[in-house]
């Protein structure tokens, strides 16, 4: 437990940190030499404030990126640390990547592997807890480019975009993912990560199908130690009959039935809500069954439901990787880019702070801290840490001869009234200043 709470961008930097601002600088210079022959000449300090520009952007939302700029609505936050050109021009050329060295047809994401691994290896340090859950998480996308790397889920609230395998805490702390890459997904390339403890997230890498089966419950459960739970589908029963959904409704609503093999030590139960759900489990069966409460159309009241242990179980931590898609979606950071893999690495930066920020409410807990900061809040935090801290202004190093100028953003300048008002013929006061002349005029 530590003495005391970190800065919110201490926090950040645990997943982000200057080995992965430095590969980013390094990688964005040549990839604009190789793109047009000359280094655009950042640096891991520029690459910073670049992100935390972009985290900003998250919830302060715009209809485009220049109005950020703009006379009219210009946001002090961001326009203050670059131009508008040097935006864009990093946000052209940001790589993480040699393509001379990458082969595509042995790594799918190899654009942006290195992002992912540095990422997965820090989630996977964090310390979990004993109960966490595994769904699919979606990177909105819908562009074209990224060929059948992107599909279409349409139980998700954003259908189109890449699929990640991920293992989530109840709090939403995500501990470990997979990009799904088709076929190639479970290949040597994405083999489990060689880390001590190989058994609390070794779920993924025995994930050889993508949804719950008999044998795969019992395979960690007497080969891992892993006790699961999970809906399951009819096909995948292996000829154990349960009652008919119909049946199951006409007895009313919170009726079951089950089956249990002692032997293999795996409980299946078809229980019925508003419609029929079929669970099965290594670590739960009927007992103690339970009332939940329900709304009832006919009667216009909540009513009580028998529910059965299983079903308990399962709604207490199967939502975690729900929560943690909810928590980037709330402040997502815009991703509009030619290049697909830009939605990848910003799902990353977005999964990082929120990583961050449940840590920061992991410690203040522990601390006693009654109150703490909200994720806007520290979103904000972070931002203006990874902008300011340790520097004057965001600036390239020392261009060498055959570089390009850049042109820094001075001070603006107060713009002038709208002709509405110039022109209304209403007299104003002049403003004495040690300047020759008015300075509304």
């Amino acid at each position: 437990m530590p003495d005391q709470l970190s800065s919110p961008c201490s926090y950040f930097t645990r997943f982000f940190d200057e080995e992965l601002f430095q590969l980013i600088a390094e990688q964005t210079n040549l990839y604009s030499c190789q793109l047009r022959g000359t280094s655009i000449n950042t640096n891991p300090d520029e690459v910073r404030s670049f992100i935390g520009m972009k985290l900003i952007m998250g919830i302060v939302k715009m209809p485009s990126v220049d109005d950020y700029w703009s006379e009219g609505t210009r946001y002090q936050k961001i326009a203050n640390v670059m131009s508008v050109k040097r935006f864009q021009c990093l946000s052209r050329m940001i790589h993480f990547q040699d393509n001379a060295i990458s082969d595509p047809d042995q790594d799918r994401l190899f654009k942006v592997r290195p992002v992912l691994e540095h990422m997965r290896k820090k989630c996977l340090k964090i310390e979990s807890k004993n109960q966490f859950s595994i769904d699919e998480m979606m990177v909105p996308y819908k562009g074209i480019k990224a060929g059948s790397l992107r599909q279409y889920l349409p139980s998700k609230p954003h259908h189109w975009g890449f699929k990640i395998f991920v293992r989530a805490g109840v709090s939403g702390m995500v501990y470990d993912f997979l990009v799904y890459t088709g076929k190639s997904t479970f290949g040597a390339e994405q083999g489990p990560a060689k880390e001590p403890s190989t058994t609390q997230w070794s779920v993924l890498s025995t994930l050889t199908i993508f949804f719950t089966t008999l044998p795969l419950i019992v395979h960690l459960n007497e080969s891992l130690g892993l006790r699961s739970l999970g809906t399951i589908r009819k096909n995948r029963l292996k000829g154990c009959h349960l009652e008919d959904d119909h049946k199951l409704k006409r007895q009313g609503r919170g009726s079951f039935d089950y089956r249990v093999d002692n032997e293999a030590k795996v409980a299946i139960v078809k229980w019925f809500d508003n419609k029929a759900v079929t669970l099965a489990s290594s670590c739960a069966a009927v007992s103690p069954v339970k009332e939940v409460r329900r709304f009832s159309k006919e009667q216009k009241k909540r009513v009580g439901v028998t529910c059965p242990n299983i079903v308990t179980q399962y709604n207490v931590h199967m939502g975690g990787v729900d929560l943690a898609d909810m928590m980037v979606a709330l402040y997502r950071t815009p991703a509009k880019s030619h290049r697909w893999y830009m939605s990848l690495f910003w799902q990353m930066a977005d999964i990082a702070l929120n990583n961050a920020w449940l840590l920061y409410r992991r410690d203040a807990k522990s601390l006693g801290e009654v109150k703490h900061k909200k994720l806007k809040t520290f979103r904000l935090e972070v931002a203006d840490g990874l902008i300011h801290a340790g520097k004057k202004k965001a600036r390239p190093s020392k261009p060498r001869e055959d570089d390009v100028p850049t042109k820094y953003i001075q001070r603006p300048v107060t713009p002038r009234p709208v002709d509405d008002i110039r022109y209304d013929k209403v007299d104003h006061f002049p403003v004495f200043t040690d300047r020759g002349r008015c300075k509304l005029c």
